[in-house]
């Protein structure tokens, strides 16, 4: 489902601000309350955490979901399902370290009142503030993502996105962890929706990152090939949400002999 075509800040259950969350005491109130005063009702998804998450988030005036540790995939697609259950038209992700700035989301929320299905918040202000590593791996992970999508992807790795839920739950994932969000930017484009990039602020504090240097990279060229081979499987699912329902059968009932 697209943007209804509305315009000023979404009301209501039109978006829900999702927050994939593990080990982030002490961090993500903040996040919370500039969510909240946007405004924009918040959910936590507790990935497992081993910490006060879900109390401080519980606190701070979220919804929290509580899930045993499956990796940030997994609990961004659990959250996705919530916002179904519930009744929202949209999703706002982002991470709960402090690393996104809420106010900067009336960025993608206007990329998405103009008809884009997924919104990625491209990190192109301030990188100077970004280690010379992490530029170099998102440059190469951009560009392979780039060629596999078949259009271009300057942020593959950002994890502020906005988009419908329903759109996630259809694609056919492999990965549950990281490697989701670099399948997410190849299946949407190959299944023909409308990726759509606007910029945001670097930030980055002292948390320590929780992408490891040889496994997570091992599992985006996974992703990246695997997205490549479900991606008819994407374009399938786009079509059959696209086709209207048959109407109903009609059942013919003899009356009976008086």
């Amino acid at each position: 489902m697209r943007a209804s075509g509305g315009s000023g800040w979404p009301r209501g259950r039109e978006l829900l601000a999702v927050v994939p969350a593990y080990n982030e005491a002490g961090r993500i109130a903040p996040v919370i309350a500039a969510l909240r005063a946007l405004p924009l009702p918040v959910l936590v998804v507790d990935d497992g955490s081993r910490d006060a998450t879900a109390e401080e988030s519980a606190a701070a005036g979220a919804a929290v979901h509580r899930q045993t540790n499956g990796g940030k995939g997994r609990a961004i697609l659990a959250g996705c399902r919530w916002a179904v259950d519930h009744g929202y038209d949209a999703v706002l992700l982002l991470d709960g370290d402090g690393q996104h700035d809420p106010r900067e989301a009336t960025g993608l929320v206007d990329a998405w009142r103009r008809g884009a299905e997924l919104v990625i918040g491209s990190r192109t202000r301030c990188t100077r503030q970004q280690p010379a590593h992490r530029k170099c791996l998102n440059r190469l992970s951009s560009l392979l993502v780039t060629l596999a999508a078949g259009q271009r992807i300057i942020d593959s790795q950002s994890g502020f996105r906005l988009c419908d839920p329903r759109l996630l739950l259809r694609l056919p994932f492999s990965g549950c962890r990281y490697d989701l969000e670099t399948e997410m930017c190849v299946l949407a484009a190959r299944a023909g929706h409308r990726v759509v990039e606007t910029p945001i602020t670097a930030i980055y504090n002292d948390k320590k990152s929780g992408v490891h240097p040889i496994y997570d990279t091992a599992r985006f060229f996974r992703a990246v090939l695997r997205s490549l081979l479900a991606a008819p499987r994407a374009e399938r699912a786009r079509d059959a949400a696209a086709r209207p329902l048959p109407p109903p059968a009609l059942t013919l009932v003899e009356a009976s002999a008086a």
